[in-house]
């Protein structure tokens, strides 16, 4: 009689307890508190505490890198039933040693002790486990991005909405414990208001919530969103809008910019070359726009491998954001008051730089001190500390072993200018016609005839001062199209908006961004989350719109995270 009782008993409160829980997870939530995401103050003399040795020494003596990944985070890693590694990012990390020419050693992390693991050495690099948001920048280093993953929204195929706007009001479903919460938060924020939050236990009851009608919405990654509506893709649609565009990198350890420049520079050879599109389509068939995800630099060379990264780690003898709160001046070289200049694009790029760096300044309630000086002469300047930051610089790897660079601010390259109602949308229609090219343009020539070789096809050439290109044109009617970069076709596209455009495709691409202290993690940070309020903001679209189409504002990516930087605020309020 007791054993049975004992076992009524137990029975009985496990159900309340199953029953508990089910009623605690359908428990609406207004809202969830917005998490503190700010780094850690910036280090006065973090050189101090820092090693001399980059792990990229211990990959080379070795003949290994060593990276912690997680074995539970498809489609990016996982342990297969067959007893294999695989993943977007096991491949990614198979091709860059292949690259190298070394070994690759993976060794299982957990979300946490991954952290710990890198910070003791076991491992040189986490993959996986870490998604970028700046408030992991007091802790970790990460690699350039290799891929933009979105938190998106999912709803009902017969929904009415179409945006994420419309659905601030209405019952959202998310899965406890996930990047999904933060997602969330930072929505909410940027909403100022509050969001009617369902949470869940696993993806699959958080499904059937919006698939029964209990909640509008569910946020969570958009590949587990596609994987766990597989077999229901005609009942759910994704909006287009993501709640968060999330950036995938290489977790490193701090100030370890040798490591950061090899992984680096590897993701850029393999864009280069096409790998990692590849990569890309195998693993996300359904994405689009993939042909550009990665921002190149110049210089990117045909190889990439440790030894050009090797030597002692170097750190600056004076870090810039304790010496800018301290002074309250921001030295800036690479840019003249006058900006004087032959060309209207050149001289529209000084004003831009010009009026960028003063808004840093603003923002950081700093006063902004321009050092006269070449461009050569300020890259220099930079690199012996007697400027802060250089305006106006392209990245580039040639110069990646003296100074560091921002995030890009601008994107130009090489378009081809056509009349508005031209049938023209390529080289491809260009044969046996006539290619106009911009006196002052070093090098165009050849590039245009590299595209028109490509396709066998047969072009001829004319030169024009760039104050003539559009009456050539239009006009005088002896060119088909104009093949120049961007910064000297826009003016003419902006004088004569509907008569002359642009054709799609980009035929070059490259940046300008600013130029920074070599290893100053920091200041790197503080310019590159400045900048990207300036985007968010919508600055960066009003300050840059001489020199870009209004509807050709790069989509440049933004770090999750709070607005403040090292105690600094990136509104500048």
């Amino acid at each position: 009689m007791t054993r049975s009782f004992n076992f009524l008993l137990i029975l009985v409160l496990a159900i309340a307890s199953i029953s508990l829980t089910e009623a605690q997870q359908q428990t609406p939530i207004p809202t969830l508190a917005v998490p503190t995401l700010l780094p850690a103050q910036a280090d006065e003399d973090p050189s101090g505490s820092l090693t001399a040795v980059s792990s990229v020494a211990e990959i080379i003596e070795s003949g290994a890198f060593r990276v912690g990944v997680l074995y539970n985070e498809p489609p990016y890693s996982e342990f297969t039933l067959q007893g294999d590694l695989r993943g977007f990012d096991i491949d990614l990390l198979r091709l860059i040693t292949e690259t190298w020419g070394s070994d690759l050693e993976f060794i299982q992390v957990t979300r946490e002790n991954a952290l710990d693991r890198l910070n003791r050495g076991h491992v040189h690099a986490v993959a996986s486990a870490f998604v970028h948001y700046r408030d992991l920048d007091d802790r970790l280093e990460f690699s350039q991005t290799y891929m933009l993953g979105r938190q998106a929204l999912m709803i009902r195929a017969d929904s009415p909405f179409e945006s994420l706007t419309e659905l601030s009001s209405h019952s959202i479903g998310y899965v406890i414990g996930t990047r999904s919460e933060k997602a969330l938060s930072l929505w909410s924020a940027r909403l100022d208001a509050s969001l009617n939050l369902k949470f869940y236990l696993t993806l699959d009851r958080a499904f059937a919530a919006l698939t029964g009608g209990e909640i509008e919405g569910l946020v969570a990654e958009e590949q587990d969103l596609l994987r766990v509506a597989s077999e229901y893709a005609d009942r759910v649609r994704i909006l287009d809008e993501a709640v968060l565009r999330e950036p995938r990198a290489f977790a490193i350890r701090r100030h370890d910019i040798s490591l950061r420049r090899l992984l680096s520079h590897s993701i850029q050879l393999l864009a280069d070359d096409g790998s990692l599109l590849k990569l890309y389509r195998e693993y996300f068939p359904e994405a689009k726009d993939w042909e550009d995800a990665v921002t190149l630099w110049d210089g990117i060379g045909a190889t990439v491998n440790p030894t050009q990264y090797a030597g002692e780690l170097m750190h600056p003898t004076r870090y810039a954001v304790p010496q800018l709160q301290r002074s309250g001046v921001l030295r800036v070289g690479g840019i003249s008051e006058g900006g004087g200049s032959s060309s209207a694009g050149q001289a529209q790029l000084a004003a831009l730089n010009l009026a960028l760096v003063h808004e840093l300044g603003r923002r950081w309630g700093a006063s902004v001190e321009i050092v006269s000086s070449s461009a050569d002469e300020a890259i220099t300047m930079l690199a012996s500390g007697a400027v802060d930051i250089v305006a106006g610089v392209k990245p580039d790897w040639r110069l990646s072993t003296s100074i560091d660079f921002s995030a890009p601010y601008l994107l130009h390259g090489d378009r081809l200018m056509v009349r508005a109602n031209s049938q023209i949308g390529g080289f491809n229609d260009l044969r046996g016609r006539i290619i106009g090219l911009i006196l002052g343009d070093e090098g165009a020539r050849e590039r245009a005839q590299a595209w028109a070789d490509s396709i066998n096809a047969s072009v001829r050439f004319f030169q024009t001062r760039e104050g003539g290109a559009a009456l050539h044109l239009l006009e005088y009617n002896n060119v088909n199209a104009i093949y120049a970069d961007s910064l000297l076709l826009v003016p003419h596209l902006q004088a004569s908006p509907n008569a002359l455009r642009l054709t799609d495709r980009w035929y070059s691409r490259s940046y300008f961004v600013f130029g920074l202290p070599y290893n100053d993690l920091d200041f790197r940070l503080l310019v590159d989350y400045t900048i990207q309020e300036f985007l968010r903001d919508g600055t960066l679209e009003r300050l840059s719109a001489p020199l870009i189409l209004s509807d050709e504002l790069p989509d440049f990516e933004i770090t999750p995270g709070a607005a403040r930087f090292a105690g600094i605020s990136l509104t500048g309020s």
